[in-house]
């Protein structure tokens, strides 16, 4: 959760703070605001303990948030902060070839000196979704 309030907006951290919900299975740890019917889902797979794919599902809680439009080095500040706290690297990041279904100026990806990719929703400045190069 710590990790979340440090990278994610402040209200996605009060919503799972408040209505948490954890699940656990293997190496994979999802993290929603209901039981049944999560507005608000995040989910982290790891593999030997390592962070190898985040994916802030887009189930309708995200669009209740403000708009905080935001330039391309606010997302790539937003990306790094993603790296440093979750992934404990300094990343080189650069723009690159948007991910399949988000090739909208609403949002942007990167990739970094590994070509792990980190997707942001300029919008909303939240990064969507990271994913290690495999």
């Amino acid at each position: 959760m710590d990790g979340i309030k440090q990278t994610m907006p402040e209200e996605i951290y009060q919503e799972l703070t408040n209505k948490k919900v954890v699940h656990e299975i293997d190496d994979i740890i999802t993290i929603g605001n209901d039981q049944n019917n999560p507005t608000l889902r995040l989910d982290f797979a790891y593999q030997d303990g390592q962070l190898v794919q985040f994916v802030n599902k887009e189930y309708g809680f995200l669009d209740t948030l403000p708009t905080r439009m935001t330039s391309e080095q606010q997302a790539k500040e937003t990306a790094k902060t993603f790296a440093k706290v979750f992934l404990n690297q300094d990343v080189k990041l650069q723009k690159t070839t948007a991910l399949s279904g988000y090739d909208t100026d609403q949002y942007i990806t990167f990739k970094d000196e590994n070509h792990h990719t980190y997707l942001v929703a300029l919008n909303i400045n939240v990064l969507l979704k990271y994913n290690e190069n495999s």
